[in-house]
């Protein structure tokens, strides 16, 4: 259920932590930091729409990758040179839950419809919602957002999120 990913930046090995924990703040996560390493003690919860840490303006999709995981830990090492080898490990036990869940109520939705469109809608789903929370927001946007934060030039901007996230 663990899902990891390498990064590499130009920075410093403190200026990317501090980018980091600023990323971590602003999506609602809460960490423990030490020498270069961050551990995330509790995530975003969100249980309703309407909770203000279900969304972000730090990717283009508008949502926070962050309340689809249990845990982010991040190994920051600088190397021999001059580049800063960051190491992101994502906990996706809560993304898993999150597609069970979708999988349970489409195979209610599915076994109400007839035969063959129930077990198209049954697969669609399934395939959705592994691809789309698992993969996608467990995964892909939360390496994307904290590339993008240690690629930009400045903190602030990195924060809000890239220039041109079509482009990227």
């Amino acid at each position: 259920m663990q899902k990891s990913y390498e990064i590499f930046c130009p920075l410093p090995a403190p200026e990317a932590m501090e980018r980091i924990q600023y990323l971590l703040s602003s999506e609602g996560v809460e960490y423990r930091a030490g020498d270069l390493a961050i551990a995330s003690t509790r995530t975003p919860v969100v249980v309703l729409t309407m909770q203000r840490f279900l969304y972000s303006h730090n990717n283009w999709v508008g949502i926070n990758p962050f309340t689809c995981v249990s845990a982010v830990d991040v190994l920051v090492r600088p190397q021999k040179d001059g580049c800063t080898r960051v190491l992101v490990s994502i906990d996706r036990r809560r993304a898993i839950i999150i597609f069970l869940v979708w999988i349970v109520a489409a195979g209610f939705a599915g076994s109400a419809a007839p035969q063959p469109v129930g077990a198209l809608f049954f697969l669609g789903v399934s395939a959705a919602g592994w691809f789309g929370i698992v993969s996608f927001f467990a995964g892909y946007l939360i390496r994307e957002e904290i590339s993008a934060n240690l690629r930009s030039t400045s903190t602030k901007k990195a924060a809000s999120g890239p220039a041109n996230p079509v482009g990227q």
